[in-house]
């Protein structure tokens, strides 16, 4: 009874990728040598480094600019992040 819940309510972190390499968190443009300092200000703020990120890519972006962030992530200790992807929709 003492035990804390869970907080499905709080929306993910998302970090998204546009086709010039510009990254945004949520919908802020962040220049990519703040990435990390800003993420871990807003995720100590939000309850630790255990928060979930989603990392998104324009369909056109190149593959090497959402993997250097990813790669950012990682090296700083974050370890729930994920890919979202779009379900392709059939014409």
């Amino acid at each position: 009874t003492q035990a804390k819940g869970l907080d499905q309510d709080k929306e993910p972190l998302t970090l998204s990728v546009n086709d010039k390499g510009q990254v945004f968190l949520q919908s802020s443009e962040i220049p990519m040598n703040e990435l990390v300092p800003k993420l871990k200000a807003v995720t100590e703020a939000r309850g630790g480094m255990d928060e979930r990120i989603f990392v998104r890519g324009d369909r056109k972006v190149d593959y090497g600019s959402v993997m250097r962030v990813m790669g950012r992530l990682s090296a700083a200790g974050f370890r729930r992040v994920a890919l979202v992807t779009e379900i392709e929709q059939g014409s």
